[in-house]
């Protein structure tokens, strides 16, 4: 059911125009502003928590209660998924033509920042979502969306709203490190498996120490992909632009998972 979730909801990611204005977290940023303002605990990692936990499971909760069936469930899925991703689309992004304006970047921006920051941008948009689905089911991917857009509210310099203190970021930024570190070494595997296995491998393997562990150091992740890009796939006679080369390889580790997932629940059969 999960692999049929994950395929319908990217699908329709793709066939939604403006795919934002359906994926709107202004009611979240203000719930985090609001119990924020009014609470003042010790332990900033608690506040992250609560902010966080709160709409998770009552959501849940009232999705589940929806949802009697399996047919049932498979919908609230790809609800569930169809709304966590994004919210903007780096399809779209990259057709543009102005992916530099999009993802902030300098117009003159190097190679290796634009391919790193697509990288960075496509973890947060798929395969983050996408990996803690496949472990907790919704509660999972309602978990990292709303653990990302907090941190991307509390971290947008635009932001007047919030009178998040250092403290409060540095927990939040803790709690995507977590979130994040495990997606990266799976995103580096089937990156591995989409492009050339032995040296994109070779290029990880400083990183397989316990001090990167202790640590979540996930450079490894934005290097090997960097370095798979312009070693490993750009041709010499091909017509195909920097970002949309990136996105090809990204997409091929997308579908390394797709396959995974489906090898087992072949083998669950």
């Amino acid at each position: 059911m999960k692999l049929l979730a994950l395929i319908f909801a990217y699908a329709i990611s793709h066939v939604i125009s403006n795919p934002q204005r359906f994926r709107n977290f202004q009611w979240f940023k203000y719930w985090s502003i609001w119990l924020n303002d009014r609470t003042n605990f010790t332990t900033k990692e608690l506040t992250v928590l609560i902010i966080v936990a709160v709409p998770v499971v009552v959501i849940s909760i009232i999705l589940q209660a929806v949802a009697s069936s399996v047919v049932g469930m498979l919908l609230v899925s790809i609800l569930v998924l169809s709304y966590c991703i994004g919210p903007k689309s780096l399809d779209e992004d990259v057709e543009s033509g102005e992916i530099h304006r999009k993802l902030g970047l300098r117009k003159n921006a190097k190679i290796s920042v634009l391919i790193k920051k697509m990288t960075q941008v496509s973890l947060h948009r798929w395969f983050g979502v996408f990996f803690w689905y496949l472990l907790l089911g919704i509660v999972g991917a309602l978990l990292y969306r709303f653990s990302e857009r907090l941190d991307f509210f509390t971290s947008d310099d635009s932001n007047t709203d919030s009178n998040t203190d250092s403290n409060t970021k540095g927990a939040i930024t803790k709690v995507m490190k977590i979130l994040n570190y495990p997606v990266t070494w799976m995103m580096v595997v089937s990156l591995a498996i989409a492009s050339d296995f032995e040296r994109v491998w070779s290029k990880c393997k400083p990183f397989m120490n316990i001090d990167n562990i202790v640590n979540m150091d996930d450079s490894f992740l934005y290097d090997a992909t960097d370095f798979a890009v312009e070693n490993c796939e750009i041709e010499k006679d091909s017509k195909k632009t920097i970002e949309q080369v990136t996105l090809g390889v990204l997409k091929r580790m997308l579908v390394v998972w797709l396959v995974f997932v489906s090898i087992l629940v072949i083998l669950a059969i």
